[in-house]
C-alpha cells in the first residue's frame, strides 16, 4: 500500500516459531515460509489482525475500518473458489456508523493481516496466488499484497524504513508494482502497471517479487514485469532502502488516495463511487489468498 502510512508496533528480527530466517545466498532457493490457509481459521502463529483505533489510525484516507471479525476474515473451503487447500478471505462490509475502538465512525469495515514479529527475512522472492474481487468492475476497492521494513517502529519510520507494494489493484483493468523509500514516496516514480488479457485480473494468479542486495523485480505468473535496481535509485542521489527485514502484509481498503488519484471520485466517499459501494452492501466483494510463500 501506499501513501503517507501511519503503522504501528514493535518491530523484530526475523523468526518463525524459533527458527531465524536467515539472508538469501547465491544457492538454491529453500522455502523458509508457507501458508495455504488449510486450517479452519487463520493461524495466529504466523499472522497478526490489524485494528483500526487499536493498532494504528485511518491512513491514505481510506474509508474503512480495519476490524478483527470473522465477518471480514476469514478461511473459506469452498472448492467453487478454485483455491488449492483452503482460501483467506478479506470480505469488506457496509456496516454504516461502525465505532473504532478510538471513538472513530466508518461506514465500512474490512481486514487487513501481517506477519510483523512473527516472520520476517532480508532478500528472497516471496509470492501470493491472489483472487481480486469478480470481474475487476468495483471501482475504489483497493486490495494489495506487500512487505514493509521491521524497523519502522526502530529507528526509521515510513517512509525511510523501505517498502514494497508487490501487487495493489484499484477496481481497474490492471494491477500495480511499485517501492517506496526516503526520497520517493506516495508518487513514487518506481512503479509499473500490468495489463491482463481481456482486461480482467480477477482470476487467478501469483503475484512474486524477488528481492537481492542490488535490485528487486516483479512478476506476474512468473512473467517479469517490472524490476528497479539499486543502481536506478543512487544515480538519482537517492537512497536505496532495501537491506534490512521485511514482514508480509495483506489488506483489503476500499477508496482513499489511490484510487481517487485514478478515478477522481470523491462523493459519496472519497475514492469510491456508489456503484461500487451498492456492490460492498451485497456481501459479494472479497479478495481471497490461496497461499504464500517465501524462500531464500
Amino acid at each position: 500500500m501506499v501513501r503517507n502510512k501511519l503503522l504501528a508496533s514493535a518491530a523484530a528480527l526475523a523468526v518463525l516459531g524459533a527458527v531465524p530466517l536467515v539472508e538469501a545466498s547465491a544457492a538454491p532457493r529453500a522455502e523458509v515460509f508457507f501458508d495455504d490457509f488449510s486450517g479452519t481459521e487463520l493461524d495466529r502463529s504466523k499472522w497478526t489482525v490489524e485494528v483500526t483505533g487499536e493498532n494504528f489510525g485511518t491512513v491514505n484516507q481510506e474509508q474503512q475500518a480495519y476490524v478483527d471479525s470473522p465477518e471480514t476474515i476469514y478461511v473459506e473451503h469452498d472448492p467453487a473458489t478454485g483455491a488449492e487447500n483452503g482460501a483467506l478471505a478479506l470480505h469488506p462490509r457496509y456496516k454504516p456508523g461502525t465505532q473504532a475502538p478510538d471513538g472513530q465512525t466508518y461506514d465500512f469495515v474490512s481486514g487487513r493481516v501481517k506477519t510483523q514479529d512473527k516472520v520476517e527475512f532480508t532478500y528472497g522472492s516471496y509470492s501470493a496466488r491472489l483472487k481480486l474481487p469478480e470481474n475487476a468492475t468495483g471501482s475504489g476497492l483497493w486490495p494489495a499484497w506487500w512487505s514493509l521494513g521491521a524497523n519502522i517502529d526502530n529507528g526509521k519510520p515510513w517512509p525511510d524504513c523501505g517498502e514494497i507494494d508487490v501487487m495493489e489493484h484499484v477496481g481497474e483493468p490492471w494491477t500495480s508494482s511499485a517501492i517506496h523509500g526516503p526520497e520517493y514516496h506516495g508518487d513514487t516514480p518506481f512503479t509499473q502497471r500490468q495489463e491482463f488479457p481481456g482486461g480482467n485480473p480477477a482470476d487467478w494468479h501469483v503475484y512474486r517479487a524477488d528481492w537481492t542486495p542490488d535490485g528487486i523485480a516483479f512478476f506476474v505468473d512468473d512473467v517479469e514485469t517490472y524490476r528497479v535496481t539499486k543502481q536506478d535509485i543512487e544515480s538519482r542521489g537517492w537512497t536505496w532502502a532495501y537491506d534490512d527485514p521485511h514482514f508480509l502484509i495483506l489488506n483489503f481498503a476500499l477508496g482513499g488516495a489511490y484510487p481517487n488519484g485514478v478515478n477522481g471520485v470523491t462523493e459519496p466517499y472519497f475514492g469510491l463511487p456508489q456503484s461500487t459501494v451498492d456492490r460492498i452492501a451485497t456481501g459479494e466483494v472479497r479478495y481471497l489468498v490461496d497461499w504464500v510463500r517465501v524462500e531464500q
